[in-house]
């Protein structure tokens, strides 16, 4: 095997090469490196959240539960440190000698701390400065090097609330074994609000550094040895391939010009050089060949001269044509390579062609369209065909005049169109020419037919990608592991918006789900997704959901946070050894929706029927016992007996009562259509239910937005739905303070839906800032004879009763937990006509005004 130069072409190449893979094996090692290092900054952020969220978890029940119960169970003036102290429990907790192994540190400190443990150091005050002088900032994340090595720190800001005042605020009122532990000097003097300190949590990854650099010279060394195979090979294949069908042209050179042959001196020379330089060698022997032939030809036969003289111009004539020729089949190709359409290509290739043959014009015609033609140099002009062009461009062998060429374009046997050269002066054509026309008609139609083929290929692609895109639902392509090769809009929008509800976490309190309330619409908590590519967002939480939901099969179903409820099905690819699927997505909210207020329907159907015939069977003894009871009552005057008949005939009113809420859910009286203005029947009707509020030991307060115009519905059906509404929030808020906690509160707002004088819809709105309801019981409030209240406070029928009517009217109800607490019942009532409107609007903006003096403002529930 020839030695290996670095001059020569195979040496060249190799060197490039080499250089290329060490840059590729630098590159994805650098790459791996910060990847592996953002994965540990990941990791030990999520552990110092965990840390944080345990310290908080625990400050919170020293506050909440364990400092209330000390207070309850010790005297006034006594104060245990060690259990309700949410500062020393927490220190004396984390600060276990059986968590350091966990690999963290946790400080709580502060600048002039009672505490000398708790005394921040420079780097803690620095922190410090930061959240004073930045107060809408809550939590840092940095890395910093510590006692030489780099940590993970994840600091939080803790600010003083009403219950820390007691110990931080004056003196003179905090618990005497804290002035006896610590004095009275520190830790006083703060405001509620204030910054009482950080939660400093440090995590070191100096070790994780390590191992990161050791993962990334091990797929750095692994890459290396497969890019080392990978240069071998290619280094063979060049070898075979372009190297040795460049040494056979030096050799057939060398077999026509044995006496040419290098010899020693020349050989060491040549090896500086590589296989190119040894062709153009070749050429220049050829050529020096022809010139010394000549001058032979002058000095061996003078006689001669002219004649030897002309056949050399001829032979040169006749090297320079060929040179040329090459020149215009290399110039062909490189137009093929840099043109971007047919009309560009036959520009270029005319041009190319007209200069070669000193042609003054050329022209180019289609065969299938004579009205696509190309021109050079002046492409308005028209064409001069021979009549026959036809016939011509079929029999597809050129015709050569003195004064015009006519050569067919053909691609492998089929005509494609006619190359026509035009010459002012005439010229001589030989069996060469005929050749060489040939040649170039051939490789002219070559040209054009792979760029039409590329053509199409990029219109194919084009059109597969413009239909990919336009469907509608969230579309998938997935390789044999199940990655994602491609993914169109819909797709990537649920993907990032997953990613972003994953990463964000919950940020409110429980409240309705999909079926929470009977009208829920089909688009009720959903997350808009950014509009960014699948590298903008990751697929992984899309897909463990679709294979979770498929399981070993090709479908299933799952649902998301939000409530959205998707439909996956896996479809494989035709052909058997292509392993990859298409996984398509269908959001079904509003089919399951829809099943389940079919199935709420049947159920209250059946219910109904079923009330109705207990009504019936029960009313009727109920009412024989009622009038003997009468009948007893004025026939014993005894005072023991009538006070067991008075029981009697309560409870058989009260079974009555239940009786005839049977028959109002079974044959629910027609809702009035109104028109009615709903700011002065709520307003009215609240005002009537003042005294239970105060019965209730709770406030009452109305808003009315002004401009409300009327609603279709009867007063009595407005004042009826109010009335469940306000009794069931009252009934709540007392069980609330009955059990010793905060003071009730019932809001009541009217408004119109969407916020704007054309909306759709009226709204009514009961809030409360009681209990709220269970989250397995939102999606079952409206069913019937379903209830919380005690045995004998409630029938379960009202909410069902109140759903029925709002769905008569045209209108619907919803119900959600607050985050604050407590829960809103929203109930939407529809506009009536538009003079109605107007009308109401009027009397609804007086109504409010007057409404939000009498009742006072806000009382600051969420709505």
């Amino acid at each position: 095997m020839r030695r290996l130069l670095p001059h020569s072409l195979q040496g060249k190449f190799l060197c490039g090469l080499v250089l290329l893979m060490v840059g590729l094996v630098v590159f994805f090692g650098v790459a791996l490196h910060m990847h592996l290092e953002r994965l540990m900054e990941g990791a030990a952020r999520e552990k110092a959240a965990l840390v944080l969220a345990q310290v908080e978890a625990m400050q919170h029940y020293v506050r909440e539960t364990l400092r209330p119960t000390m207070y309850h169970v010790l005297p006034d003036d006594q104060f245990v440190l060690e259990a309700m102290s949410t500062s020393y429990v927490t220190r004396a907790v984390m600060s276990d000698p059986n968590l350091d192994h966990e690999g963290f540190v946790y400080r709580r400190v502060a600048e002039g701390a009672r505490n000398e443990r708790s005394e921040a150091n420079a780097m803690e005050r620095d922190f410090i400065r930061y959240f004073r002088e930045h107060p809408e900032r809550e939590h840092l994340e940095r890395i910093a090097e510590v006692d030489g090595e780099r940590n993970f720190l994840a600091v939080y800001a803790q600010r003083f609330d009403e219950t820390c005042m007691h110990c931080h605020g004056d003196p003179a009122a905090a618990p005497r074994e804290l002035i006896a532990r610590y004095g009275a000097e520190r830790g006083f003097g703060h405001v509620v609000g204030g910054l009482a300190g950080i939660d400093v949590v440090r995590l070191t990854i100096q070790p994780n550094l390590g191992s990161v650099r050791d993962a990334t010279f091990s797929f750095a060394l692994f890459f290396a040895a497969g890019v080392l195979v990978l240069f071998l090979f290619i280094q063979g294949f060049f070898q075979r391939l372009v190297v040795h069908s460049l040494r056979r042209v030096t050799g057939v050179m060398q077999r026509l010009f044995p006496d040419e042959a290098p010899g020693e001196a020349d050989a060491a020379v040549s090896h500086d050089d590589d296989e190119i330089e040894g062709i153009l060698h070749g050429f220049e022997v050829f050529a020096e060949h022809l010139r010394q032939a000549r001058q032979d030809l002058r000095d061996y036969a003078a006689t001669l001269e002219e004649k030897v003289a002309g056949r050399t111009v001829e032979l040169t004539r006749l090297a320079d044509e060929r040179r040329a020729d090459v020149a215009l089949f290399v110039s062909l190709l490189n137009s093929l390579n840099e043109s971007q359409g047919k009309r560009e290509l036959l520009r270029a290739a005319l041009r190319l062609i007209a200069t070669r043959f000193g042609a003054t014009r050329a022209v180019y015609i289609c065969l299938l369209a004579a009205s696509d033609y190309a021109v050079w140099p002046d492409p308005a002009d028209a064409p001069e065909l021979p009549r026959d062009w036809h016939e011509l461009v079929a029999a597809g062998e050129p015709r050569l005049t003195s004064r015009a060429w006519y050569v067919p374009v053909q691609t492998t046997g089929t005509g494609r169109g006619l190359l026509c050269l035009h010459w002012d002066a005439e010229q001589r054509s030989t069996g060469r020419m005929t050749d060489l026309a040939r040649a170039i008609g051939q490789q002219l139609g070559i040209a054009m037919e792979n760029l039409e083929a590329l053509d199409g290929l990029l219109r194919q692609n084009a059109m597969l990608s413009s239909i990919f895109e336009g469907i509608a639902d969230p579309l998938l392509l997935l390789d044999a592991g199940g990655a994602v090769l491609l993914a169109n809009t819909p797709a990537r929008e649920l993907a990032a918006g997953l990613a972003a509800s994953l990463t964000a976490g919950p940020t409110g309190g429980p409240t309705a789900g999909p079926t929470a309330g009977p009208t829920a619409g089909p688009t009720a908590g959903r997350s808009r997704g950014p509009d960014a590519g699948p590298e903008a967002a990751g697929f992984d939480p899309l897909l463990a959901r679709m294979s979770a939901a498929a399981g070993s099969g090709d479908c299933g179903e799952f649902e998301l946070d939000d409530g959205r409820v998707f439909a996956v099905n896996f479809y494989a690819l035709g052909d058997s050894g292509d392993r990859r699927r298409v996984a398509g997505l269908r959001d079904i909210t509003i089919e399951r929706r829809m099943e389940g207020q079919m199935l709420r329907n049947e159920r209250l159907v059946a219910v109904g029927q079923l009330a109705a015939g207990l009504a019936h069977e029960i009313n009727n003894p109920l009412g024989v016992i009622q009038c003997y009871a009468e009948l007893l009552q004025q026939a014993q005057p005894d005072g023991q007996a009538q006070d067991d008949l008075g029981v009697i005939l309560r409870h058989v009113v009260q079974a009555r009562r239940v009786v005839r809420d049977l028959l109002d859910f079974a044959r629910p009286r027609p809702a009035t259509s109104g028109p009615s203005d709903l700011g002065a029947v709520v307003a009215a009707t609240v005002e009537i239910l003042q005294a239970r509020a105060r019965a209730a030991r709770a406030a009452l307060t109305l808003r009315v937005a002004p401009g409300v115009p009327r609603v279709r519905a009867g007063a009595d059906v407005l004042e009826h739905i109010l009335t469940n509404l306000v009794m069931n929030a009252l009934d709540a808020v007392d069980r609330q303070e009955g059990a010793g906690g905060r003071a009730g509160e019932v809001r009541v707002e009217v408004g119109l839906a969407g916020g704007g004088g054309g909306g759709a819809y009226a709204l009514l709105t009961v809030a409360d800032n009681g209990p709220g309801i269970l989250p397995e019981h939102l999606n079952r409030v409206f069913d019937p004879f379903f209830t919380t209240k005690e045995v004998g406070k409630g029938t379960g029928l009202g909410l069902s009763v109140i759903y029925g009517l709002t769905r008569e009217l045209g209108g619907g109800i919803e119900v959600e937990n607050l985050p604050d607490g407590g829960a809103a019942f929203r109930v939407r009532l529809p506009l009536a006509d538009v003079t109605g409107a107007e009308t109401g609007a009027e009397t609804g903006a007086e109504t409010g005004a007057e409404t939000e003096a009498e009742t006072g403002p806000e009382t600051g529930l969420g709505g």
